[in-house]
């Protein structure tokens, strides 16, 4: 597994965002917004992760987004994941937590979605 240059945040352009976004795999209570899809041009799992001003400051945004790769690089340890695959990850919109959601909520959460998934 590689990692450095792998994990990024979301860009306006990106290439890897499709223009019809899947819906989310998480519950609508849940404090983060997951959603994951194929794009074969990718060899290995893609993450992005994408959290705006608007749910925190920059030193909780940083954190979460630490906490968001850690976990998914845990999940990975843990379990396979398909090829070419890219999982979205962001603070959901009505979350009354913003980007300052704990490490055991985002890695439950993001270990749902991927059992939610079907390609």
């Amino acid at each position: 597994m590689r990692v450095a240059g792998r994990y990024r945040v979301v860009r306006r352009s990106d290439h890897a965002v499709p223009e019809y976004p899947p819906r989310p795999l998480t519950p609508r209570e849940s404090a983060l917004d997951v959603r994951i899809w194929r794009w074969p041009s990718h060899s290995m799992p893609l993450l992005l992760v994408n959290a705006s001003r608007k749910q925190g400051h920059a030193v909780l945004r940083n954190r979460f987004r630490r906490r968001v790769r850690m976990a998914f690089l845990d999940l990975l340890r843990r379990r396979p994941v398909q090829e070419g695959l890219v999982v979205w990850v962001r603070p959901a919109k009505g979350s009354r937590l913003g980007c300052n959601i704990p490490y055991a909520e985002i890695a439950d959460q993001l270990e749902l979605a991927l059992r939610r998934w079907k390609p």
